[in-house]
């Protein structure tokens, strides 16, 4: 859309995992992409939690198909995702589509 606000990549985002994720760790961390026409990939390969890369290297991705079909992959997720801390940063997985509504009415918030 044409609205874009401080919230947008807490309300909009399609997700596989995130977390607080620093691909600058590893020489080895990265993520790719790559679109042929009638799927688009995101792919975050050996990338690790700030300050807790002893819990090991995260490997997933997102598949945008055109379609409309969306398939997250995981090959590496040494943890459960639930021991995932969110006090640096908001553990989620999946979608969101959340949009502002701009009302011209004054006495409506």
């Amino acid at each position: 859309g044409d609205v874009i606000h401080r919230m947008l990549t807490a309300t909009q985002y399609i997700a596989p995992l995130m977390a607080n994720f620093n691909p600058s760790y590893s020489r080895n961390s990265t993520v790719q992409y790559l679109d042929n026409g009638t799927v688009f990939v995101v792919q975050w390969d050996k990338v690790y939690l700030q300050g807790k890369e002893d819990m090991g290297s995260f490997t997933f991705q997102a598949a945008l198909h055109s379609s409309g079909r969306i398939v997250f992959g995981y090959k590496e997720i040494p943890v459960p995702v639930l021991q995932i801390s969110a006090s640096q940063h908001p553990v989620k997985a999946g979608l969101s589509d959340a949009f502002m509504v701009l009302n011209p009415a004054p006495d409506v918030p």
